[in-house]
């Protein structure tokens, strides 16, 4: 801390008053995505801060894990994806291979990539990875708010090297599942309280769907009648807009993407 002379009181009186309505300023923040906190849960029109439910438990007490540790969103599989533990098509094992991590990677990406691209200059050149051609840029909102999101899902799709087993990750378009409701594809966190999270940070609601066959020569099983359900935890907006290109943003998503370990949020 630094001690200023007499003199200067005055001088520091006015920084003291700017800083105090620049925090003014930060805490009337207002959020790009509605927040998960305040978005519908029940079809009584319940909001998840209101209610007893298995993600605002996990939020409140922190529990999540960092996605970049393959081995960890393993071992906690059986437990992100309870209701598929005594299923004879699939089981959590299924979800260990490279196809799972890798859909997720490019999901998550991908919908950087595209948040990214919407906020630059009309002269500036994005690629994003999903099909590795230009996209919109100099957009006046975000994805999913408006745009091709509201009536197209964002989806990734990988399939195991015997061909028998296919893992598709999607963000359902708005058109599909309000962002008003916890099942939207994206939001703030918002605040909860004991949480170390940050309320500005995004919240995937992603889904995810599997396929199996018995042989190459046998036809796709889809697997669930309802996907599964679980949330990834991004950086804020403004912090994955704050990178020199997009695909320094598409690297601070995910290297510091969190799964949120619920035990189950199919719906």
């Amino acid at each position: 801390m630094h001690l200023y002379p007499f003199r200067s009181l005055g001088i520091v009186a006015i920084t003291v008053s700017l800083l105090g309505c620049s925090n003014f300023l930060d805490s009337a923040r207002k959020p790009h995505y509605p927040t998960i906190r305040d978005a519908i849960y029940s079809s009584d029109g319940t909001t998840v801060i209101e209610s007893n439910n298995v993600l605002k438990r996990a939020v409140k007490e922190n529990r999540v894990i960092p996605l970049a540790s393959k081995e960890l969103v393993n071992s906690n599989a059986a437990t992100l994806f309870a209701e598929i533990i005594g299923n004879r098509g699939i089981g959590p094992q299924d979800l260990y291979g490279s196809e799972f991590h890798y859909s997720l990677e490019q999901l998550i990406k991908q919908f950087t990539c595209e948040l990214y691209a919407s906020q630059q200059p009309e002269e500036s050149i994005q690629l994003c990875p999903m099909t590795n051609e230009i996209v919109d840029n100099n957009l006046d909102y975000l994805p999913f708010v408006e745009g091709q999101r509201t009536t197209s899902r964002l989806a990734v799709s990988a399939t195991n090297a015997p061909e028998t087993l296919e893992v598709e990750l999607f963000l359902k378009s708005t058109n599909e599942r309000s962002l008003d409701t916890l099942w939207g594809a994206v939001h703030e966190l918002g605040q909860f309280k004991g949480s170390a999270l940050p309320s500005e940070s995004l919240v995937l609601t992603v889904n995810l769907q599997a396929y199996k066959k018995v042989d190459v020569k046998h036809g796709w099983k889809e697997l669930y009648k309802e996907p599964l359900i679980f949330f990834v935890i991004l950086p804020s907006v403004e912090q994955l807009l704050n990178r020199q290109n997009e695909v320094e943003s598409m690297r601070l998503a995910y290297r510091n993407a969190k799964i949120v370990l619920v035990e189950s949020a199919a719906k």
